[in-house]
């Protein structure tokens, strides 16, 4: 009993006398106009309306002449502000980046991406500048290398700053088994990973490698290349499918008629028609095709107009994605994370135009014209601003917020190419349709509301915030009846390029269609 409450009083001293060496000593408190404890035994100070970090000690760790400290991070930096100029102490006191640039984001594998005069660069955590500040954009950093953006031409660095693929191409596809298609001067060819020209870049176009050769476009002239760019002595493949050059209807009897169809090379080819006579009826949407004379309902061939499902209206949620289709995005651009539960989109698909593609009204194209509004909602307490040179930046809120989203609203214009499976009624037909949908951005704006009783309790800050003013991408569809389902994927990204983070716009709902 003796050596347990021994060991109790000994356990009880520890734990007293350490925290007491965490708590900050009187005479250093003195030294401040106010103190607080951010973390176990560190304090920000403020003099002179300047914030400093310090240990319960006294021992500096941020000098007490910056205007603005956030709390330590997790790789145990914190991020300054003097001067408008941003830089990066480490909990040792170790001045990692000094504050002289606009803006610097957090450290993530290691890096920090950091933004002077309107150029981009890179710090390591021992404070070195792997990356000058001179390119326009970077990329994240993907398997030790990113692509960057440079007087207006994309190359290639790796995690040492080394220019691997130099910034002289207009345009660089993702990488395939090694290759990667480029766009300069207007012309496509390929290089590998090392940036090695392994097709010129002298054609008009190239089309997809299959089989080791590809067709390209050489001034103006269709060829074969192979996977090297030299041409290959193969024949154009030619079209599957001639046209009639004329039709002829000609009677044979009283109740025999011959239809004649003539190709340019003379083939011919007959079609005869006996017993009475063909009759074609329309009604409504369905045409009716009549074959015989008194007993021509036995031959009773039912048609009907194409008619496709987009009018309606539109319900779901959206979010975006990297350039290498991760929801997951990089620090650089952490900012920008969703509240994906409360980021929304809806539709009024007010305009609908179809065309049928085949005689049973099965296959067509449907066009139309619908507004819709997209929502994204920011899960960190940020206020969206532009830096000096018009890039998408942020502020962190001062006041606690209720909400804080981006609102833009676009005319959209689709073309899809519906397929459907009637059961009985057109009206009962199962469908799915694929293709293209463009959009005009006619207004956006950040709406915030603060989670207190302070005047303005609301805010709408209208103005562009660098989103695209067109968009283009890929929609499907697929539903039964007046209930479908939709996912929307755009090619173009959310912000100008160069004018903010590279974020590509995506959603999944619910359309309920009204045949209006």
């Amino acid at each position: 009993m003796q050596k347990l409450l021994a060991t109790s009083l000994i356990l009880f001293l520890i734990s007293f006398f350490s925290l007491k060496a965490q708590t900050i000593e009187p005479e250093v408190a003195s030294l401040y106009e106010r103190h607080w404890e951010i973390e176990t035994g560190i304090y920000r100070v403020l003099n002179d309306g300047k914030v400093g970090i310090i240990k319960s000690n006294g021992q500096i760790i941020v000098p007490c002449e910056y205007n603005q400290v956030w709390n330590l991070d997790d790789n145990g930096f914190f991020r300054v502000l003097k001067s408008g100029k941003a830089g990066v102490f480490h909990i040792s006191g170790q001045i990692i980046i000094p504050a002289e640039y606009d803006q610097v984001w957090p450290f993530n594998d290691g890096l920090a991406k950091v933004l002077r005069h309107g150029k981009l660069g890179y710090f390591n955590k021992q404070g070195e500048q792997i990356v000058p500040c001179e390119y326009q954009q970077i990329w994240a950093f993907d398997n030790g290398r990113a692509r960057v953006l440079r007087a207006g031409k994309i190359g290639y660095i790796d995690s040492n700053g080394n220019e691997i693929i130099p910034c002289e191409y207009q345009q660089i596809w993702s990488f395939d088994e090694g290759k990667a298609r480029i766009l300069k001067d207007g012309k496509v060819g390929y290089i590998d990973y090392m940036g090695n020209e392994i097709i010129p870049p002298m054609y008009s176009h190239i089309w997809e490698f299959e089989d080791g050769k590809a067709k390209a476009l050489l001034e103006g002239q269709m060829v074969w290349i192979n996977e090297n760019g030299q041409p290959l002595d193969l024949p154009m493949p030619k079209n599957d499918y001639d046209e009639p050059s004329s039709t002829k209807v000609t009677t044979k009897g009283k109740n025999e008629k011959e239809v004649l169809i003539e190709d340019e090379d003379g083939n011919k080819t007959h079609i005869r028609i006996l017993g009475g006579d063909i009759v074609v009826n329309e009604k409504g949407n369905d045409t009716y095709i009549e074959i015989g004379g008194k007993d021509r309902d036995r031959y009773r061939y039912r048609s009907r107009r194409f008619k496709g499902h987009y009018t309606g209206i539109e319900f779901g949620f959206n979010n975006y994605v990297t350039y290498n289709n991760s929801t997951s995005l990089p620090a650089s651009d952490s900012y920008m994370e969703l509240d994906a539960g409360k980021s929304n989109t809806w539709a009024i698909n007010a305009l609908q135009w179809s065309i049928g593609l085949d005689r049973r009204g099965n296959i067509g194209l449907v066009t139309g014209l619908g507004i819709e509004w997209n929502n994204y909602h920011f899960s960190n307490p940020i206020i969206l601003t532009k830096d000096d040179d018009g890039y998408i930046s942020y502020e962190e809120a001062t006041r606690p917020l209720d909400k804080n989203k981006l609102v833009t609203t676009h005319l959209n214009v689709p073309l899809l190419m519906e397929f459907q499976i009637p059961t009985n009624r057109y009206r009962n037909s199962f469908y799915f349709s694929a293709g293209g949908i463009g959009g005009m951005r006619i207004n956006s704006y950040n709406r915030i509301v603060y989670d207190d009783n302070d005047s303005p309790h609301k805010q709408k800050k209208k103005g562009s915030y660098n989103v695209q003013k067109f968009r283009y991408g890929a929609m499907v569809r697929m539903g039964y009846r007046a209930i479908n389902l939709y996912g929307t994927y755009y090619f173009s990204t959310l912000f100008e390029e160069n004018k903010g983070p590279e974020l590509y716009p995506v959603s999944v709902g619910l359309s309920i269609y009204l045949d209006l």
